[in-house]
């Protein structure tokens, strides 16, 4: 995620009516004999069904029916730490309701709120034995062992497991409404398909309330083909009350420093302290149109330590870059999470689209 610019601000929030143009998109994209199957890294759509799917090497844990917070963060997520106090974040008996659909019931698992962002895991069990419940980017024809460690040594698509299996494929999805997520997911040995979504969340109220829309909608046979049946999609909304667990301290840059070669000053970087990662927002203005049009929109910036090196990233959906005027912005990154906040840092320029590096500054923190 370090070097993408958040989808949100190029095509804003999705409403009901995207997210069921997405559907027909979906379900028009299988009936194209031309598309190949993928073995899928990650990609993001927007709302309800944002989608960063993640694919690991098994554990023990594919095998059990434990799969929390922190087991996704420690086994899915790229080496991705957090502090110890995580774990006295999680919320086990999460107020909830609403949630069943005619082929699934939604419940949260656990939960994370830390006032900067939301981690949550869904259950999405299946209210039948012959439903085989399947993730919003998740194709017939992909390959069975994209469900997760468990089918991790299995062979074949998504439709001769079914098939063999004598279940019927429901294409399923789970979002907060009114924001970005990254999401993983994987099928555990009871048929729960068990969704981990994290998105940005900010709030200084000791309780939120979120919605969670929870959408189940079944594949048919048509003219030979696996197709989502948009005709019988069946929507649910899944409210939840979170603990806001808080932060734990804030600096500040004290001056700004001049980017030339990219045309931009920084006028100020802040960062927030938590058990879950460190937020930074880095706020610039552009200052020499010229330069920065020649960076074609790939200006990024990133935390380097004094030999260069980039630093270890943080678990978080919300980075990316915010306008906030014509030619103000900030950029939202997140770091490994420590206890201490640090005196300094230092920043470099960057190009996501060509590699160049730009300046490297160093900021005192207070």
């Amino acid at each position: 995620m370090r070097d993408m610019i958040d989808l949100k601000n190029a095509f804003g929030q999705a409403d009901d009516s995207f997210v069921n143009n997405v559907y027909n998109t979906l379900a028009g994209m299988q009936t194209n004999e031309s598309r190949k199957p993928v073995k899928k890294i990650g990609f993001r759509l927007l709302a309800a069904i944002v989608i960063a799917f993640m694919l690991s090497c098994g554990t023990v844990l594919a095998f059990t029916n434990t799969w929390g917070i922190l087991d996704f963060l420690r086994e899915r997520w790229n080496g991705v730490k957090v502090l110890p106090e995580a774990a006295e974040m999680v919320q086990k008996d999460v107020s909830q309701k609403g949630s069943q659909t005619e082929f699934a019931a939604f419940v949260v698992r656990e939960a994370v709120f830390d006032g900067k962002n939301i981690f949550i895991v869904v259950d999405a069990k299946p209210s039948s034995p012959e439903y085989l419940l399947l993730g919003p980017d998740a194709y017939p024809s992909d390959p069975i062992s994209n469900m997760g460690p468990l089918f991790s040594d299995k062979t074949g698509t998504i439709a001769d497991y079914a098939q063999e299996n004598n279940k019927k494929m429901i294409n399923t999805s789970v979002g907060i409404s009114g924001a970005n997520c990254s999401i993983d997911y994987l099928l555990e040995d009871d048929g729960t398909l068990v969704y981990m979504i994290n998105c940005s969340y900010s709030g200084n109220s000791a309780k939120s309330e979120i919605q969670m829309t929870c959408v189940a909608v079944p594949f048919v046979n048509w003219e030979g083909r696996n197709v989502i049946d948009m005709s019988n999609k069946k929507v649910t909304t899944l409210s939840v009350m979170l603990k806001n667990s808080g932060t734990m301290e804030t600096v500040t840059s004290t001056m700004p420093a001049v980017y030339s070669d990219c045309g931009v000053r920084v006028d100020k970087v802040t960062l927030t302290g938590s058990p879950m990662a460190i937020y930074a927002d880095i706020e610039y203005t552009v200052i020499d149109k010229k330069k920065f049009d020649e960076t074609d929109g790939g200006l990024w910036f990133e935390f380097v330590d004094e030999t260069g090196n980039c630093l270890p990233s943080g678990v978080s959906s919300g980075e990316g870059i915010i306008a906030v005027g014509e030619d103000h912005f900030i950029q939202k990154v997140t770091l490994q999470a420590s206890k201490t906040l640090p005196g300094k840092i230092i920043l470099r320029g960057y190009n996501s689209w060509d590699k160049n590096r730009y300046e490297t500054h160093t900021f005192e923190m207070k």
